[in-house]
């Protein structure tokens, strides 16, 4: 199945004064738990290792945290963050294209400290170590088989 990246806007900066966009391997997914179901978006992260959500995901997908499954780690920064994990389903499609979704169980973490992201990481255990995916970024195609 094959995805286009977003396009998101980009403020000038002293570094890059031209930029105006940035494009990443960000898709919708929908993620559910049974009957509840939370609709967002995720970055396809090759450098994550765990497919971590927003901990604000949890509670309407009837999600309670803290739970006894959790792990330290730490990211892009020097603090320790932690995640709270649990085992939803996944949902993934192109909507504009007619094709079935692809569902799927994930053992996803859930962590406060990826609020500002606003989004989901998909990250290597769970999601790569599932499906081949090809970031072609000159041709800004996401594929996943």
């Amino acid at each position: 199945m094959d995805f286009p990246y977003t396009t998101l806007p980009l403020g000038p900066s002293s570094a890059f004064p031209h930029q105006a966009e940035l494009k990443r391997p960000v898709i919708d997914i929908l993620l559910r738990n049974g009957k509840k179901a939370v609709s967002t978006r995720a970055l396809i992260d090759s450098g994550a290792d765990h497919c971590i959500f927003p901990a604000s995901f949890a509670k309407p997908l009837g999600i309670t945290l803290p739970n006894h499954r959790f792990m330290r780690f730490s990211g892009t920064s020097n603090f320790s963050q932690t995640a709270y994990f649990d085992t939803i389903q996944v949902a993934i499609w192109n909507s504009n294209r007619n094709e079935e979704p692809i569902l799927f169980d994930l053992y996803a973490g859930f962590c406060d400290s990826v609020e500002h992201v606003g989004l989901g990481i998909l990250g290597q255990e769970g999601f790569f170590s599932r499906f081949k995916v090809i970031l072609d970024h000159p041709n800004n195609i996401i594929s996943i088989l």
